[in-house]
């Protein structure tokens, strides 16, 4: 009897082995499963974002290749219109300009008027958002495409 147990023990246990191997077999299987999609993701990810950045590049380049077209066609007009037409960005440029240097000049002599020196006066002047606007436009006429070309290349 005690050999029946046994054999029949043996026999289940000889069955049931198999079964929690494979078990064992599937789970780790399952975990490089999982990894192995959530390095897709990933990869996906990162594809998404370096198309996004391609995209961004074409776009600039596109808009430059825009607006090089805009200014031949204006250089290229005669006549009076044409003339007017040409001289709207710069006019505006230039009145801005005068409005802007008025406003800092003003400001300047009214502090130095009521008893601020000179370098004060020129740091209440010279402020982030005037160094910002300063930055802005000598990077539009002098070359960002320049400085972002060296830069790029840099990193």
């Amino acid at each position: 009897m005690i050999g029946t147990i046994i054999s029949a023990v043996a026999g289940f246990a000889g069955s049931a082995i198999p079964s929690v191997i494979d078990i064992f077999k599937q789970k780790e299987m399952n975990k490089q499963q999982n990894k192995l999609i959530e390095l897709q993701a990933d990869l996906a990810k990162q594809n998404v974002e370096l198309d996004l950045m391609a995209y961004n590049e074409k776009a600039v380049d596109k808009e430059h290749a825009r607006l090089l077209e805009h200014s031949t066609a204006l250089a290229k007009e005669t006549g009076f219109f044409g003339g007017v037409r040409k001289s709207v960005r710069p006019f505006i440029t230039y009145m801005f300009f005068a409005l802007f240097a008025s406003i800092k000049i003003a400001t300047m002599i009214s502090v130095m008027d009521n008893g601020g020196d000179f370098l004060s006066a020129a740091e209440q002047i010279w402020d982030p958002e005037t160094e910002a606007i300063f930055a802005a436009i000598v990077a539009f006429w002098f070359g960002s495409r320049t400085i972002e070309k060296r830069y790029n290349r840099l990193s």
